[in-house]
C-alpha cells in the first residue's frame, strides 16, 4: 500500500502538524535498530525508532520517512524500498526499509536546529525490545516488518 496518492497539498494543509513518518530497520542477524531521545527532548531518555514530522517541503510521507531515517541515523534508502507497515495511531506512519545502506551515526546534527536529537543506538531482537521500560515502540508492528522481510 502506499500512501503518495493522497493529495499531497490537501494532507499538508489538513495535517503536517501531527504526521510522522517513521522507519523499521533490521540488519542480518533480525535485529531491529532503535535510537534514543537526548536530553534537548522532552521525552530524554526515551528509546525510539528513526522517524519524526512530515515537512511541507517533503512530496509524500514516503519521503519524509526517508529523509528523517538519514538525518537522524545517517543510513539512507530509497523510496521504493519502503514499504507501508501500518497507522497505529493517527498520523504516525510507520514503514518497514526493506533495504538501506550507510554505518548508523545519531550524533548529527539537525540540519533545522543544529542539535543532536539523539545520543545512543543500538541493534536489538524484537525479544530485548520488549524488555526496555522507557519505550513506545509498538512490538507487533516490529514483528510484522521481520515476517514480511523473511517472506521476500
Amino acid at each position: 500500500m502506499s500512501l503518495t496518492d493522497k493529495k499531497w497539498n490537501e494532507f499538508v494543509s489538513k495535517d503536517k502538524d501531527k504526521a510522522a513518518g517513521i522507519v523499521v530497520c533490521f540488519d542480518d542477524k533480525d535485529r531491529v535498530l532503535i535510537i534514543r531521545r537526548s536530553n534537548i527532548d522532552k521525552r530524554a531518555g526515551q528509546w525510539t525508532l528513526p522517524g519524526g514530522h512530515i515537512d511541507e517541503s517533503d512530496k509524500s510521507i514516503e519521503a519524509g520517512a526517508q529523509r528523517e531515517l538519514e538525518e537522524e541515523t545517517g543510513l539512507s534508502c530509497t523510496i521504493s524500498n519502503l514499504q507501508y507497515l501500518d497507522e497505529p495511531k493517527p498520523g504516525k506512519f510507520y514503514f518497514l526499509a526493506k533495504k538501506w545502506s550507510g554505518e548508523v551515526d545519531v550524533h548529527i546534527p539537525n540540519p533545522e536546529t543544529g542539535q543532536i536529537e539523539h545520543d545512543k543506538h543500538k541493534w536489538c531482537s524484537i525479544e530485548d525490545v520488549k524488555d526496555i521500560e522507557n519505550s513506545e515502540i509498538p512490538i507487533y508492528l516490529l514483528k510484522k516488518a521481520l515476517e514480511m522481510l523473511k517472506n521476500e
